[in-house]
């Protein structure tokens, strides 16, 4: 006989070994899901993105945040804080 040619003997049932499994990786329990808008995905929770979309503006400090909101109002730069 070669080696690997006869399977190991296992320490617990294969009964207890799939409940094992089912407990750790939850396989039998149905998952749920929740349906989203399309419109909400990359919306802005912070409110200080210009047009709703957000582009990364809630980082900012208040005076870097006024900089960029002046610059965008005044066609210098786009969201994302280069020059037009």
């Amino acid at each position: 006989m070669s080696k690997g040619s006869s399977p190991r003997p296992y320490s617990v049932s294969l009964d207890q070994f799939g409940q094992n499994y089912d407990a750790i990786f939850g396989k039998n329990k149905m998952q749920v899901r929740v349906k989203e808008n399309k419109a909400d995905i990359g919306s802005c929770g912070c409110g200080r993105s210009p047009d709703g979309k957000c582009c990364g503006w809630h980082g900012l400090s208040e005076d870097a945040y006024k900089q960029a909101l002046e610059k965008y109002l005044t066609n210098q730069q786009d969201k994302t804080g280069k020059a037009v």
